[in-house]
């Protein structure tokens, strides 16, 4: 079974995640005024990796 573009971008997504929020993380450290929203991150980072996989992926589909 393969997998589609769509979960493709999803586990990167989600597997970036954590990266992300240590970037905010030190960012907070360093006196930024940042905020970390799961959901936003997420959002940015699924329609970035769709776009990416997309293109290397797209006879597989």
């Amino acid at each position: 079974m393969s997998l589609t573009n769509e979960q493709r971008a999803h586990d990167l997504a989600v597997a970036s995640l954590p990266f992300m929020r240590e970037q905010i993380q030190t960012k907070i450290k360093n006196g930024e005024q940042v905020r970390f929203d799961a959901y936003i991150e997420y959002k940015k980072l699924y329609n970035h990796f769709l776009s990416s996989v997309s293109t290397d992926f797209k006879n597989e589909d």
